[in-house]
């Protein structure tokens, strides 16, 4: 199935190319995507159709932009958003470690070659990660915002405001995934 971005009334709706299906909201993200039968992520808490049109997002940014610097800002975002409830260790170091990325980047400047580095060693050995609880409700942007970017410069304006809207959503958690980098970056200074 392929999915495609509307860029009529709604632009923020997903939807697929052929049959239609009936809009639902992603109870993780708030994005309104096609309610479709397909595969969707192992441990992330996200619809089909919102799985669905995130892999077309990223196909997208692929064909239009090759591997831009802002890609892991947007993995990072949407994992962050899509947290489940803890139970599956993949799905507690996924939100750990994208929100430590997001704190990296966002708050402390970090490159992107810096972010990818800082994700391989959290995730160079298996650890126990904690489960963070999440917040009510959903960050105040999802995927859709970058779907409806024209051009590389503002996907990565789009992206980056999407990421802080994830960050922010997270307030709860901040003073606990800042610790949690700090402590990280302590021990590996110590190596």
């Amino acid at each position: 199935m392929v999915v495609r971005r509307i860029t009529g009334n709604n632009p923020g709706v997903m939807q697929s190319e052929g049959k239609k299906a009936a809009p639902v909201a992603c109870p993780s993200c708030g994005a309104v995507c096609d309610d479709i039968d397909g595969p969707t992520h192992p441990y992330l808490a996200a619809t089909r159709g919102c799985w669905a049109a995130f892999g077309a997002i990223q196909a997208d940014e692929m064909a239009r932009f090759g591997y831009p610097a802002i890609h892991g800002l947007v993995v990072d975002a949407y994992a962050a958003s899509h947290g489940g409830d803890g139970t599956d260790r993949r799905d507690r170091q996924s939100v750990c470690i994208h929100l430590m990325a997001l704190c990296a980047t966002l708050e402390r400047g970090e490159t992107s070659p810096g972010r990818i580095a800082l994700l391989q060693r959290l995730t160079a050995q298996p650890l126990q990660w904690p489960a963070v609880d999440r917040p009510d409700g959903v960050p105040a942007l999802n995927h859709t915002h970058v779907a409806a970017a024209t051009d590389l410069d503002e996907y990565t304006h789009r992206a980056g405001e999407w990421a802080s809207a994830v960050w922010s959503f997270w307030v709860p958690a901040h003073p606990r995934i800042r610790n949690m980098l700090q402590a990280w970056e302590s021990h590996r200074l110590r190596e």
